[in-house]
């Protein structure tokens, strides 16, 4: 019995050790490249509050700059994820389009 448990811990020991070199949970593409997005999305949400409470007008620009630059990099993620199928977006109808775009004139 004292031989099952230390063969219980040196296979624990062994878990642990392939998880610390990167040998435990794989994450796929698509996991790595929506955490990505989310993330991207999130911080656009924050840069956007800055932006907004910002009291210096040069800060206010710099914030802004670089808000660009997330929205660029999200838009290249969302790229990459449709090309590889993980993001699928459906196409608005003619009538869709027309509906948002009288919505929104009046």
């Amino acid at each position: 019995m004292a031989q099952a448990g230390q063969q219980n811990q040196q296979q624990n020991q062994q878990q642990q050790q392939g998880q610390m070199n990167g040998q435990g949970s794989q994450f796929a593409d698509q996991d790595i490249l929506q955490l990505a997005l989310n993330e991207s999305k999130h911080l656009a949400e924050s840069i956007n509050s800055y932006i907004l409470e910002a009291a210096n007008d040069q800060l206010r620009k710099d914030y802004m700059n670089v808000l660009g630059d997330v929205y660029s990099q999200q838009k290249q993620i969302f790229d990459v994820m449709q090309q590889k199928g993980f993001y699928n977006v459906e196409n608005a109808t003619a009538q869709q389009i027309n509906k948002a775009q009288s919505k929104f004139s009046n």
